[in-house]
């Protein structure tokens, strides 16, 4: 398993990297998705992006979902297709608030 623990390794340093890079934009990402996740609906990056500040790196946005998934704020709930032409139509998880 040590290449498994390996590739954590640089996914949470990757992440963590994008999220310095943004700044003060994390807690607006942070609102955002605590706002998103209070109305009990289930929402995506979708729902949320153009509500963010300009610039700011896909990274970001999601090592601000997984935080928020780590603290108990969201929970999985399936996929759905990207709407940001940049992705080419990848899958992005969707959420729903945790109760």
């Amino acid at each position: 398993m040590q290449g498994t623990a390996e590739g954590q390794r640089l996914r949470d340093a990757g992440m963590n990297a994008a999220v310095e890079t943004a700044g003060a934009d994390v807690a607006a990402i942070d609102l955002l998705i605590a706002r998103a996740a209070a109305t009990g609906e289930v929402f995506s990056a979708n729902d949320i992006r153009a509500h963010l500040p300009e610039g700011i790196k896909t990274a970001a946005i999601g090592a601000r979902f997984a935080h928020a998934r780590r603290r108990g704020v969201i929970e999985a709930t399936g996929y759905i297709t990207s709407t940001d032409p940049g992705t080419h139509a990848h899958p992005v998880r969707t959420w729903r608030g945790v109760r």
